[in-house]
């Protein structure tokens, strides 16, 4: 049995999402750096081929039903609910592991307000008997049946279990190459467990550290439960991700069933406007991972004022856990000021150095601190010449150096910082070695769509929260339109109303101010009621992420400047009623330039049906071009083949841009790679609109900064 370890993990520096199956919801999903589900794709092959590990979802409590039409079992009418609790168990666990009779190695007990279902209870996994065979064959069994070779179980409501039974478990799952994760068992059994996931903001530094010189290797996963933005989530990112605490997408303050309705991978509104930060910060991530953590930093911090160890913020990493087992994770407000958190919490001040030395492929700096550090590195155990730069990976910046018989010597801008250090040649090569691994990145993310049947011309539309469907027989334009319905659905104590829509990202990269105009179309039937909504507020952003009972039907125009605040909403509403086609439009005049733009079409509603069709966003820049990829949701076969021919060309010019990033750097390579940069653009964009290509376009947008940086610094 392998002690644990972040390679079981999956983790080589990217973040985690927790449920539904983001590589079919998130359009461009590897651009945001998703590398781990806790929970498994609707394709687990799709995900295998991406390298994304699946940890399957397993509780280790009871929590059923009475009745389950899929299992084609229905106990409801018998008197005696415990004995119907047992015979449910008894049928729910012969579909489940292919045994008759386990009940009785399980303690039942009919649960009416469970939140998961009426069947509640625990399992005897202590010894050898066929529960405990029937569990480990079917958890290992699933991975093999399917050739996967990357991922493990997840035990949620570990509370309880036997540590006899955790041994077999991962003997069981090292040996297929697989791992194991939970959301909550005491420190002392942490060696058994790879990823250790809990709700909120549970880990600080400091623990990190301490249960890492304890023998933990895995990594650390907060399930947020608070959707963050882009300032948020860019100090989070630099605080904790490079301690191994991993960002994973969840939720926005709902529990249990009551989360469905914000789960990360369902809300356009919110990954969207975080794209560009995980493009800063996962690249470089990737970089340390494969690097390598050293023993010795061989470098010191002479201080610049004193940074506290964790002391003003409140932390709690233990769980509550009843009699059965269950786990009761989240503590403390339902809100965090994540800000305060954040630099209230880092650890204290210290110095990380991962790779070898200056002259044997360079080596990065993590200066844990939050305020500026004079650094002071050892010379000839860094083997550091006469050339060597520092430079600042955070803000893409050479920094002031100086070197005298105490040691090479630079001072950082802010903190936390990253920092490489390295002859020009060697900083310029690890640069242009991050982007030739983004580009490769699109490659797999192209595979992974052909293998779904997913690189339709309808991409850039995402689903919002329960997603949307298409109608060919009512259209105010072309061949269809998108058509929503309001419904009324229980899912044991929980109450929705049908929320669905669809959105679509738009990079603008204004350089001057420029007006956004929003138009659309929609009919409706039967839609009785529409409430005045705004989103200027956190706290009206919270509402709309989190409410399950809602009447809107609305456009919404999200304008993103990429300043770190939540991006400006402007809403308006569609009538209620029963009406034929009707426009809204939205007009914003922006007082600096945008970044980026989002359109969403919400519909949430107990009752009636609409439509939506022919959607427009053009500026002043361009007032002739629809910027929206399908605004008539249009499955137009000729648009698709185009695509596809374009794509092709591409590709084979993104072929040679990785060739030549493989080249040594230097100044004349850089000016190749430029033109092949244009040159793929081109071929990209010829005769087609920009936003279908808005993941490649990005990247390549990113290549030519990465290009200015290495030009500065080879000269």
């Amino acid at each position: 049995m392998k002690s644990s370890s972040s390679e079981l993990a999956g983790w080589r520096g990217g973040i985690g999402i927790t449920f539904c199956s983001p590589a079919k919801l998130i359009p461009d999903v590897l651009e945001i750096g998703y590398e781990i589900l806790w929970d498994v794709e609707k394709s687990p092959i799709v995900a295998e081929m991406g390298g994304i590990t699946q940890f399957r979802y397993w509780s280790g409590i009871i929590e059923s039903d009475l009745k389950n039409k899929t299992y084609g079992y229905d106990f409801t009418d018998m008197e005696d609910k415990q004995k119907a609790a047992e015979l449910a168990y008894d049928a729910y666990a012969e579909h489940t592991y292919g045994v008759k009779g386990l009940s009785k190695y399980v303690t039942v007990k009919h649960l009416p307000d469970g939140v998961y279902g009426d069947v509640y209870g625990s399992m005897d996994l202590d010894g050898d008997n066929p529960l405990v065979k029937a569990v480990l064959d079917y958890n290992v069994n699933w991975f093999k049946k399917k050739g996967l070779t990357r991922g493990g179980i997840a035990i949620d409501n570990a509370g309880k279990i036997p540590e006899s039974f955790l041994i077999k478990l991962r003997t069981k799952l090292n040996a297929e190459g697989l791992g194991l994760a939970t959301n909550g068992c005491p420190d002392e059994l942490l060696k058994y467990v790879d990823f250790y996931g809990k709700e909120g903001f549970r880990f600080t530094v400091e623990y990190a550290r301490k249960v890492r010189k304890a023998g933990f290797n895995g990594i650390l996963g907060e399930f947020h439960r608070q959707h963050l933005s882009a300032k948020e989530l860019s100090l989070y990112m630099a605080t904790r991700h490079f301690h191994g605490i991993l960002f994973f997408g969840y939720t926005n303050g709902g529990i249990a069933r009551g989360a469905e309705h914000s789960f990360y991978a369902t809300r356009p509104d919110v990954y969207d406007h975080q794209r560009w930060v995980f493009r800063k910060y996962v690249p470089l991530s990737r970089a340390l991972h494969s690097a390598g953590k050293s023993d010795e930093p061989y470098a010191i911090l002479s201080g610049i004022g004193k940074v506290d160890n964790d002391s003003d913020f409140s932390f709690d990493t233990s769980s509550d856990i009843n009699e059965e087992g269950k786990v009761y994770e989240y503590k403390g407000p339902g809100f965090v000021d994540v800000i305060e958190m954040v630099q209230s919490s880092t650890g204290g001040r210290f110095i990380d150095r991962y790779g070898k030395s200056a002259k044997d492929g360079g080596v990065y700096f993590y200066i844990n601190s939050m305020t500026p550090e004079t650094v002071v590195c050892d010379i000839d155990k860094l083997d550091i010449g006469d050339d060597v730069i520092a430079f600042d990976e955070f803000n893409r910046k050479i920094l002031d150096k100086s070197q005298d018989e105490t040691g090479f010597k630079f001072k950082t801008q802010d903190g936390p910082a990253l920092i490489q250090v390295g002859s020009p040649q060697t900083v310029a090569k690890n640069i242009f070695k991050r982007v030739e691994n983004m580009l490769e990145q699109q490659l797999v993310q192209h595979r992974m769509e052909q293998e779904m049947g997913y690189s339709s011309s309808l991409k850039p539309w995402a689903g919002f929260c329960r997603g949307y469907t298409l109608d060919t027989s009512e259209k105010r334009s072309g061949t269809q339109s998108l058509v929503a319905v309001g419904k009324t659905t229980q899912k044991a104590r929980w109450l929705y109303y049908e929320r669905r829509g669809a959105a679509q990202f738009v990079d603008l990269h204004q350089k001057t101010p420029q007006t956004i105009r929003l138009s659309a179309h929609s009919k409706c039937e039967g839609v009785t009621r529409v409430d005045p909504e705004e989103l200027k507020t956190v706290q009206q952003r919270r509402e709309h992420f989190d409410t399950v009972d809602g009447y809107r039907y609305c456009a919404h125009l999200y304008i993103d400047y990429q300043d770190g605040e939540w991006p400006e909403v402007h809403t308006i509403n569609f009538s209620p009623g029963t009406h034929d086609w009707e426009e809204v439009k939205i007009e914003v005049t922006p007082d600096k330039p945008v970044a980026t733009a989002m359109v969403l079409l919400e519909f949430h509603q107990p009752e009636g049906k609409v439509w939506f069709d022919d959607i427009s966003l053009i500026t002043d820049e361009n007032p002739g071009e629809n910027l929206l990829a399908c605004p008539g949701f249009e499955y137009d076969e000729g648009l698709k083949e185009k695509l596809n021919l374009n794509l092709q060309k591409y590709h084979l010019v993104l072929s040679e841009l990785i060739d030549a990033l493989k080249q040594p750097s230097s100044l004349q390579q850089i000016e190749l790679i430029a033109t092949l940069v244009d040159k793929a653009e081109g071929v990209l964009t010829d005769g087609v609109v920009r936003t279908h290509f808005g993941y490649q376009l990005r990247d390549l947008c990113d290549c030519r900064t990465r290009l200015d940086e290495c030009r500065v610094i080879l000269s």
